[in-house]
Parts: C-alpha cells; structure tokens; sequence
C-alpha cells in the first residue's frame, strides 16, 4: 500500500540521468579550458601593454605637435597678460566711477 503512490525511475531516466551527469562534467571541462585561456590571453596583452608603454620613452614626438605646444603656450601668455589687464581696467573703471558718483 505504501508503494502505490510511489514511482520507480525507469531505465530510460537513468540513462538521461547519466547523459546529463557526464554532459555537465564535460561543460564544466571545457570552461576551465576557457577560462586558462582567457586568463592567458590577458598575461600575454598586459605583457605586450607594458612592453609598448616602456619602449615609448624612446620615441621621438611629431615635431609638428610641438610647433603646436609652443604655439599654445604663448597664446595662453597672450591671453594671460591680456585677462590681467583687463582686470586692471575693470579696476580703474570702478575706481572712476566711485570717483564720479562722490564728486555728485
């Protein structure tokens, strides 16, 4: 009477049992082999990223890029000396105007 709810496993679903069992064995193999693999292909690129950044100290600059920075930086003189003294005019305009306004 007990045994007339139960169901015993049939040969076939032991069998498709077993087939996912090994299945999953061999998913699980091969992604450890993906996975070395992958960590490998990341040695070999940080190893090449950092070779290429050392050999870089020995590379000489486009020299039109440093026509440029030099441009730049006396653009960046023009337009310092020419903000400061904008400053000072702004300055003595107020001072003028105060001036102006107290002579009233």
């Amino acid at each position: 009477m007990w045994d007339a709810g139960r169901e015993t496993s049939s040969p076939g679903t032991e069998l498709s049992e077993n087939q996912a069992k090994k299945e999953k064995e061999r998913l699980i193999k091969e992604l450890q082999l993906i996975t070395e693999e992958r960590n490998d292909l990341r040695d070999r690129l940080r190893f090449l990223t950092e070779r290429s950044m050392k050999n870089r100290s020995h590379f000489r600059p486009n020299p039109y890029y440093e026509d440029l920075e030099r441009m730049e930086e006396a653009v960046m003189s023009i337009l310092h000396n020419l903000e400061m003294e904008n400053t000072e005019v702004h300055e003595n305009n107020h001072k003028l105007k105060k001036e102006i306004t107290f002579s009233r």
